[in-house]
């Protein structure tokens, strides 16, 4: 395998923007990716465009990344479109760097966009329900009209923690606090309002023990990057891939989230490097006791030290391992197909040192991990990165 290289980063603002189309959302972050990359689409062999929802929310299936490009005015680019659940960014990434680091092509640009936000909320609902098994509903009345059906798995993962793992609904609010914190840091967030734990526990109560500040939001939003060949030539913020890894969940499965357990340890295996060795990470936070799960099951922390870890602060920024710098899921915001390379431009932000207020001091190497979609209530797939300078 080649040395590949995120050679450039773009991204739009997180939010609600009913006045602007998902070809112009990505067309932003393609053009702030391609700027600072230095390149045109004459430079891009492949594009991997990742969408989930554009189907449902616009009517625009099977060619949604050729109507950007063409948009754009790209010539006869290779387009591959890419849809996976919330991990859909995450999948477009691992496919770019495949093709890189595979030696099909020198450089490539990855996409994810999504519109969700609607005030008909059904629709957005939709979207999420098709990322379920349809065959196993295991979810409770008002889901997918009243509120995601995820919430429902999330709210037996909370109850999941609170029972054997020693974490109470104060726990959860903490972690919150922690991600609205960044977010209020992050001028491309959602959510950019700090709020304090009793704030968060006494926000409108959604399920079981989450509440809605406990929760990542429906907007819109689009991030892009630019993946080249290492060993043609470096420049100075080029920042090294050194894992890209993408598992499904197996049918022995039996934790929460066995796919992150999956991906993480085959990215920990392929870079050589241990969770001790990271410097931050960018985890999926479709709520707080989801980013929970996510630092076991990705390797980061022991299992039973979660309690401790919310308590202590040991993932804030000043922190020993600060987690989701930009404000995460919750916080930064969550358009399901932009997610997953909304955390790779924070990665590159942070290892460049260009994340101002919410900059992790010293960051050199980081850990990248999404997940989507449920299979009888456990995370159905997930990519691991590793990057670093």
């Amino acid at each position: 395998m080649k040395d590949a290289m995120i050679r450039g980063v773009g991204m739009t603002p997180m939010g609600r923007f009913e006045e602007t189309s998902l070809k112009e959302l990505a067309a932003t972050a393609i053009g702030d990716a391609m700027k600072d990359a230095d390149v045109t689409f004459d430079d891009i062999q492949a594009v991997f465009f990742g969408n989930v929802g554009a189907g449902i929310m616009s009517g625009q299936n099977s060619i949604r990344g050729e109507t950007v490009t063409h948009h754009m005015g790209a010539g006869a680019i290779a387009v591959n479109n890419v849809e996976n659940a919330c991990a859909t960014g995450a999948n477009a990434f691992h496919l770019g760097w495949s093709a890189v680091a595979g030696g099909q092509y020198d450089t490539v640009l990855v996409v994810g966009a999504e519109k969700l936000y609607s005030q008909d909320k059904t629709k957005s609902f939709e979207v999420f329900m098709g990322g379920m098994d349809v065959d196993f509903k295991d979810y409770g009345e008002g889901a997918g009209v009243t509120r995601s059906p995820f919430i429902d798995r999330y709210a037996k993962v909370a109850e999941y923690l609170i029972r054997e793992r020693g974490l109470s609904i104060e726990n959860f609010a903490q972690v919150a606090a922690k991600a609205h914190a960044n977010g209020a840091l992050n001028p491309l967030a959602q959510r950019r309002t700090p709020r304090t734990v009793e704030e968060i526990l006494d926000a409108r109560h959604v399920l079981g023990p989450l509440t809605v500040l406990m929760c990542s939001p429906v907007g819109d939003g689009a991030a892009a990057a630019v993946i080249t060949r290492g060993d043609v030539a470096t420049r100075a913020g080029d920042v090294r891939i050194l894992a890209s890894q993408l598992r499904s969940l197996p049918a022995d499965a039996a934790g929460p989230s066995d796919s992150h357990e999956f991906s993480a340890k085959a990215a920990w295996e392929q870079s050589g490097l241990s969770p001790d060795e990271m410097d931050f990470a960018e985890v999926h936070d479709a709520t707080s006791p989801g980013e929970i799960v996510s630092w076991v099951e990705s390797g980061l922390c022991s299992p039973g030290d979660e309690a401790k870890w919310a308590e202590t602060g040991h993932t804030t920024l000043r922190g020993r391992l600060p987690v989701n710098p930009s404000g995460g899921l919750v916080a930064r915001g969550h358009p399901i197909g932009a997610t997953g390379v909304a955390q790779i431009y924070e990665a590159v932000t942070q290892l460049r040192g260009g994340a101002g207020a919410r900059q992790v001091e010293g960051a050199r190497r980081a850990f990248v991990q999404c997940g989507g979609g449920l299979i009888k209530g456990t995370t159905a797939v997930s990519a691991a990165h590793i990057l670093g300078i």
